[in-house]
């Protein structure tokens, strides 16, 4: 994503990391793990700090690319009960003007989402992590883009058949 996306930027406080021994948080500064007492390597330590960092801004960005989908699908749903619950406005502008606005309204708020993703995917797609939230933000965003690009495809094809049929139909 963008870094106008981040909300807060990555963490430049990389002091803790998951102990390689028993997966417990643990501070870089530390000789042993307080849990197992198994030594810290500093060096390694600080590496998987700033991968842990890299992590969590990765599932930081899905989230919010997740939630800003959400709110654009409640947008366009919103629009349609809208539609539903006032036929005579439907009748009013024209089956067709509505349905070119609902289109124009998809089209709007689904497109930045395939481009999100890919900027996502191309920012944290290697990074070596089997962090279950970090899995489950690879799916967020998958689906994200993908239900996007669908939107995108669809609501794009049938605006270009409603302004054809409206222009062979005066």
């Amino acid at each position: 994503m963008t870094d106008a996306l981040i909300i807060d930027g990555p963490s430049e406080d990389l002091d803790v990391f998951e102990c390689p021994n028993c997966k417990e948080t643990i501070d870089t500064s530390a000789d042993v793990c307080r849990f197992c007492g198994a030594k810290v390597n500093h060096e390694a330590a600080q590496k998987a700090a700033h991968l842990l960092a890299r992590v969590d801004q990765a599932c930081s960005d899905a989230s919010v690319l997740r939630y800003t989908a959400v709110t654009a699908f409640c947008l366009s749903a919103g629009v349609v009960i809208g539609l539903l619950r006032n036929p005579r406005f439907i009748q009013h502008v024209g089956f067709q003007n509505v349905l070119i606005g609902f289109c124009v309204l998809v089209l709007i708020a689904s497109s930045p989402f395939p481009v999100w993703s890919l900027l996502w995917w191309s920012k944290n797609a290697n990074l070596p992590s089997d962090d279950e939230d970090f899995q489950n933000a690879r799916g967020m965003v998958r689906a994200a883009g993908s239900i996007a690009t669908a939107s995108l495809v669809t609501f794009g094809s049938l605006l270009w058949l409603v302004l054809i049929l409206k222009s062979n139909h005066g």
